[in-house]
């Protein structure tokens, strides 16, 4: 590692301390890490430099996208579109008193007509779509070929030899692990493939001799279904035209088939509509069939009704004109029975009273109130004829009276007369008038009970009867509606018309309508250079590797103290020079850097480290201590890394032992294991010593800080290149030694996840990390605020020989 130090000039070595050397003065504040780029401008350097950095990736994903992209415009056909138009009648407005209705109401019901596949089987039938020959030379062929009810669908070849009198059919497998089949083999002219479906006899002619014929064979539904794949059918707005396009590689049968399917079309909606016509015609005939029986039936059984009702009262009256309320004659009748009845009781009852009171007067009735019930005068003429002579004798006898004495024979006969005719004769005629009155209410209260019920049943015959009409009105109301519609369907199905005409037919073009090999070819260009970039950003995006600077600021959180551009070692002597040079500004400032990061009441004392090894921190370690050396610093070195160390090379022809391990082991004095260096009198080394099984122990015991209180009391900068951070406890150790530590971290080689978990576990320890040294960082755009000017550097006077650049072959990406 001799070969990696920056030169310096050579000086004798002195291992004492100078009496009148004082500390350089330290200034400035702790370093800050560069003003890091964010949001857009971060993502858009951080992909280029991914994309630069997989150029040759993108590059190989970009040619084998572009000649996928060409193999794939090598079996792209050219596509043809071929169209006809149909005109779909209006039916709306009429085309004269009696028009058949379309059969279609809706733009889309002609749309999936025409998509149907009543009209798409019998397309594929009659141009034998089902058949799909390799070559359009052996169409003739397979034309002839007709499915059965077992065909088996599959690609088949037909051999016929060269004799042309046997043939030999083949089935070829879909997949390259199966076999072909043979079919059958027989004499040509028989029918061929029986076997699997078909109905095939070609004459021997067409099939020559010595010939291969292959071709598949699709169920007639699979061709349908293919063929309404590439079957467009429209109906552009407020428009009256369907328009069919249909697309294929092939001009000629593209025509044929869409006329035949144009053709098919208009014969079906013909079919539909006359069938539908005809099924109306029929439907109406059978309804007015019903219709007629039930009018008879209704009719019937309304007659019948009014002839069992005849003899029964009903509320219908004949209203006089000018009269409107005008009494039904049987309602009448009852009332008027009902009116008599109640005189009848009335009478009774009084005449009850009357003889009732007779009684408590011996017998005797009251003459008044006889002669105040004019009603019983007027029914009984002999008990008016009693009364007058009752009256006729009592006022004779009051005559008698005022001549005769009451012993006068007359005034006595006048007064038995009166007696007589008060208990004998008007009794017994009250007596047969209250029996007459009672016979008379018993047969009115009769009368009026029948009547009641008759009276009762009148609404349940009356709405009987309403609903016998309704519904002879119904049924003569359907049976007219439906006598007038079976007029219409029988002249609609005469004069019936085709809905759809054929308005322009198709005729095959001669040049296709896409060519679509340049979209592939541009589209694979395109897809490649996607699938590069994103491959490239992905990769950039997984990689584990430290590659920019705000890993080691975001990520890591650490302060940036500097950066080491990569040294080449060119073969230009001008390239070596500006390279050179890049390396001693890089150390300058680094040393610049750890100087200030201290207080300046104490010698900078420090632990360089890495994640793993390979990064470069003995490297990093040995020039920082010759440029702290170049500034003035007594400096020593500890070769801390007393796994793998090699720190006794770099600095010339040192021995290891005795070293570090020597005296932390107490087996040498720092006199013997303190060694001055050939390239400056201010620096010094302390070799690792002697590998030891327990030397990481050794670096964390009392000796290790005696060590270091010495060397503190004889130098001004102390700088210990420890073991990598991964290799086990040496770095952690030394750092909370001296309290300070730097990580070294190689742009393409530090894995990012090793330092991340390390950093953690130094955040628990006594350790102060002064920051990060970028190292390697080499061109890259994401590094250039890192490097300094080209060609901006001092010109020596010339020097000896001795001082020109040590170890020409040197990399700074090792140690």
């Amino acid at each position: 590692m001799s070969a990696n130090l920056v030169p310096s000039p050579v000086t004798n070595a002195s291992p004492a301390r100078p009496e009148t050397f004082s500390q350089m003065p330290q200034w400035g504040g702790p370093p800050s890490a560069p003003p890091a780029e964010g949001g857009i401008g971060e993502i858009v350097s951080r992909s280029l430099a991914a994309i630069k950095r997989y150029r040759w990736l993108i590059l190989v994903v970009i040619t084998v996208g572009v000649g996928a992209g060409f193999l794939l415009t090598r079996f792209v056909s050219p596509m043809y579109v071929v169209q006809a138009k149909v005109w779909i009648q209006d039916n709306s407005g009429g085309r004269g008193p009696v028009n058949a209705p379309g059969i279609l109401k809706s733009d889309q019901a002609w749309v999936e007509l025409a998509r149907s596949f009543s009209v798409l089987d019998k397309v594929v039938s009659r141009l034998a779509l089902h058949v799909v020959p390799e070559t359009e030379a052996d169409t003739a062929v397979v034309r002839t070929l007709m499915p059965s009810d077992k065909l088996r669908s599959g690609v088949y070849r037909l051999d016929v030899d060269g004799s042309g009198a046997r043939y030999t059919l083949f089935r070829i497998p879909d997949t390259d692990s199966e076999k072909e089949e043979v079919i059958e083999k027989g004499a040509v002219g028989d029918s061929i493939g029986r076997a699997v479906g078909f109905q095939w006899q070609p004459a021997s002619a067409l099939l020559g001799r010595d010939r291969t014929v292959k071709f598949e064979v699709l169920t007639p539904r699979e061709a349908s279904v293919a063929l309404a794949t590439n079957l467009d059918v429209t109906i552009p707005f407020n428009s009256n035209l369907l328009l069919f396009q249909l697309k294929g590689k092939s001009s000629v049968l593209l025509a044929t088939t869409i006329n035949v399917l144009v053709s098919q079309f208009i014969s079906e909606a013909e079919r539909l509509k006359k069938a539908g016509l005809e099924v109306s015609s029929t439907t109406i005939e059978e309804q007015l069939k019903l219709a007629s029986s039930q009018l008879n039936a209704a009719q019937a059984a309304y007659e019948a009704f009014k002839i069992n009702a005849i003899v029964q009262p009903t509320e219908n009256v004949a209203v006089s004109p000018g009269v409107t309320g005008t009494l039904n004659p049987v309602m009448g009748q009852f009332f008027s029975d009902k009116t008599t009845l109640d005189q009848t009781k009335r009478d009774r009852e009084a005449l009850q009273r009357i003889i009732d009171d007779s009684k408590g007067r011996g017998g005797r009735l009251s003459i008044e109130s006889l002669r105040g019930f004019p009603q019983l005068m007027g029914s009984n003429p002999q008990l008016s004829q009693a009364l007058q002579e009752l009256d006729v004798a009592q006022a004779g006898l009051r005559k008698l009276e005022e001549t005769y004495t009451d012993q006068h024979q007359l005034v006595k006969d006048k007064k038995t007369q009166i007696e007589r005719l008060e208990t004998q004769t008007i009794p017994q005629l009250i007596t047969s008038s209250y029996a007459e009155l009672k016979s008379r209410e018993i047969e009115m209260q009769r009368r009026v009970d029948g009547a009641s019920v008759e009276i009762k049943r009148i609404p349940t015959r009356t709405i009987q009867e309403m609903q016998l009409k309704r519904e002879v009105d119904i049924a003569s109301s359907m049976y007219a509606d439906l006598a007038g519609r079976a007029v219409s369907a029988r002249l609609a199905e005469r004069s019936a018309m085709s809905d759809v005409g054929v308005l322009d037919t198709a005729v095959a073009p001669r040049f296709p309508t896409s060519d679509t090999s340049l979209s592939i070819f541009f589209l694979a260009v395109a897809v490649s250079v996607g699938a590069g970039l994103g491959l490239a950003l992905l990769l950039d995006r997984l990689d584990k590797r430290f590659r920019y600077p705000e890993q080691a600021t975001h990520e890591l959180g650490l302060d940036i103290v500097g950066a080491i551009p990569s040294y080449n070692n060119p073969r230009s002597a001008t390239a070596r020079l500006e390279e050179a040079t890049q390396l001693v500004e890089a150390f300058r400032s680094i040393a610049l850097s750890v100087r200030t990061s201290f207080d300046g009441t104490g010698p900078v004392q420090l632990t360089i480290t890495s994640p793993g090894p390979g990064d470069g921190k003995s490297f990093t370690s040995a020039n920082l201590a010759s440029a702290l050396a170049d500034s003035g610093f007594r400096t020593v070195i500890v070769d801390g890394d007393i796994r793998r160390g090699e720190l006794h090379a770099v600095f010339g022809d040192l021995k290891q032992t005795p070293g570090l391990v020597d005296f932390l082991a107490d087996e040498a004095t720092l006199e013997q294991v303190v060694l001055p260096t050939q390239h400056h009198a201010n620096l010094f080394v302390v070799p690792c010593g002697k590998r030891r099984k327990h030397g990481p122990e050794l670096l964390a015991s009392e000796r290790m800080r005696i060590l270091l209180d010495d060397l503190r009391s004889r130098f001004d900068a102390i700088i210990v290149d420890s073991a990598p951070l991964g290799a086990g406890i040496d770095a952690f150790a030394l750092g909370a030694a001296t309290g300070s530590m730097l990580i070294v971290l190689r742009a393409g080689e530090t894995d990012r996840k090793l330092a991340q978990a390390k950093l953690t576990v130094l955040d628990r320890m006594p350790v102060r990390i002064i920051g990060a040294i970028l190292n390697d960082v080499g061109v890259m755009p994401q590094f250039k605020y890192y490097h300094y000017l080209e060609g901006y550097y001092g010109i020596d006077e010339p020097e000896p020989s001795s001082a020109a650049l040590l170890g020409a072959g040197g990399d700074s990406r090792r140690g």
